[in-house]
């Protein structure tokens, strides 16, 4: 079995297994895996039929997301899965799989009764919002975010650009400006988020995510970026301002919900990874409900 490291021209691929499917969970998306395979080992094999996605971070064991079959055949992905838990007993290799909905959970025991341990993982599940609800900030649950929207109008003439060939020289040279004043103090995370953020830019004219940059005075002081994740669901990677600003986060979050993905009900803007303050933000945009993510241990003999 021949595993082999994601690259850009892996997308057209990898995509037609993801849109072929009705994918619940941020981590299966090409963006997502290509911003992130800087940061550790992703691979992927076709058996039996089905996308297998491997990531592996350093110094510890391997774990596959839940396995894509075009035609949803369960036999297949039995079968793959199988096949997969023989060569990591071979190996010595704890079998996981990781990241799983609820609805790939049910599948799974029903494929596997009794042979799986489940552990749910609130700290990776996403946050799924209303997007007309995060566009109009309307009622007393917006009142603080409208605020912080209405002090950065009244303050600042600012306009919003679709991320393009045009401007994306200059919003690569704005976020290695940015970054190059916390390189010093940066976590090894962070790290690797910008080593992922500007590898992605360099490759926007291959990949599908949307670009939506904010300026004041012609300055560039906010940028996201995100993609489609199902026919109903954006899903939001990326989203970074200059903290100077403020209210910056929540004019860029508006204007790009409003200029790129109005037409998709719902908003997945990911997981918190257990942080204290990114919960609470992510809290704060008062969340329609998670998309629960759950890991599947397979129980020893």
């Amino acid at each position: 079995m021949h595993w082999k490291p994601i690259d850009i021209e892996d997308k057209d691929l990898l995509t037609s297994f993801f849109t072929s499917q009705n994918i619940l969970v941020s981590d299966l998306t090409f963006t997502n895996l290509y911003l992130w395979h800087y940061a550790r080992h992703i691979s992927w094999v076709i058996l039996n039929d089905c996308l297998i996605i491997k990531t592996q971070y350093p110094n510890e064991n391997p774990f596959i997301f839940y396995p894509i079959h075009k035609q949803n055949d369960l036999n297949s992905k039995k079968q793959a899965i199988m096949q997969l838990q023989e060569i990591c007993k071979a190996k010595g290799l704890t079998f996981s799989i990781h990241s799983l909905s609820q609805i790939d959970k049910e599948e799974l025991e029903s494929l596997f009764p009794n042979e799986f341990d489940f552990i749910y993982r609130e700290d990776r599940s996403d946050y799924i919002y209303s997007t007309p609800e995060l566009i109009a900030l309307k009622g007393k649950k917006y009142h603080k975010k409208k605020t912080h929207l209405n002090r950065f109008t009244e303050r600042y003439t600012f306009t919003y650009e679709t991320l393009n060939v045009d401007n994306l020289k200059e919003l690569i040279a704005t976020y290695q400006n940015w970054f190059g004043k916390i390189n010093d103090t940066a976590s090894e995370g962070l790290r690797n988020e910008y080593i992922g953020i500007i590898e992605s830019l360099k490759q926007f004219s291959k990949l599908d995510f949307k670009g939506g940059i904010l300026r004041v005075e012609g300055k560039i002081i906010a940028f996201s970026f995100g993609e489609p994740l199902n026919t109903n669901t954006a899903v939001i990677h990326i989203e970074k301002a200059d903290i100077e600003y403020q209210g910056a986060y929540q004019v860029i979050n508006r204007e790009f919900l409003a200029h790129e993905w109005s037409t998709y009900p719902l908003v997945n803007r990911e997981e918190d990874l257990g942080l204290e303050g990114l919960r609470k933000a992510k809290q704060s945009y008062k969340p329609l409900f998670l998309q629960t993510k759950f890991d599947a241990i397979l129980k020893s003999n």
